[in-house]
């Protein structure tokens, strides 16, 4: 196929929400995670899952971190880079209430070619009263979005700890189509 036919470029992401961390420790002896990958109008998806659940995981030596290790990998296609993909993670934790929401966490899959480790901020909604603030203390359970894609949107929220995601991303025809996703570094290192 000549250069000038073709008109879309694939782009295949591979890695694993690697942990989760509370800067104040772990109170919950279950944790899990929810995640869902959303994309612009021009992406469409080859092959992967756009969104899954994780293993219950608990802290371990290390009190403040929860280790997940949990495997994603996706193929798109697209025509232009307008809407790339981002990945929006659920931290919820099982106690005696049910499922309490620990947090949420939007990451930008990888633009440029290679391996990246990403770490994104955990956030959870604020209550909107001092009442609200007191049952979700006492109950441990936060005011939770009814659908988490909302993050795009200016919330008031908390910070509550960070998500740790290593991605790698490996792209075919984007430089033919115009676009220069090659590492800075690279740029000036790999051609002297």
């Amino acid at each position: 196929m000549k250069d000038s036919e073709i008109t879309k470029f694939l782009i295949s992401f591979n890695g694993r929400i690697d942990f989760v961390l509370f800067p104040g420790g772990v109170f919950d002896d279950q944790i899990f995670l929810q995640y869902d990958v959303v994309w612009g109008p021009d992406w469409d998806p080859i092959s992967g899952l756009n969104s899954g659940t994780s293993q219950m995981a608990m802290s371990g030596r290390d009190p403040e971190r929860v280790v997940f290790n949990f495997p994603i990998e996706m193929v798109f296609s697209s025509t232009n880079v307008f809407g790339w993909p981002q990945l929006i993670i659920t931290v919820k934790a099982r106690n005696t209430f049910g499922d309490s929401l620990r947090g949420y966490s939007a990451v930008l899959l990888p633009p440029m070619t290679g391996e990246r480790v990403i770490s994104a901020p955990l956030t959870r909604p604020r209550p909107a009263t001092l009442l609200g603030e007191w049952l979700a203390w006492l109950t441990g359970r936060y005011p939770e979005l009814a659908d988490p894609k909302m993050l795009a949107n200016v919330l008031r929220t908390e910070s509550y700890g960070s998500v740790v995601v290593k991605m790698s991303m490996v792209s075919k025809d984007l430089r033919k189509l115009g676009y220069d996703n090659e590492p800075p570094a690279c740029r000036n290192n790999c051609r002297q």
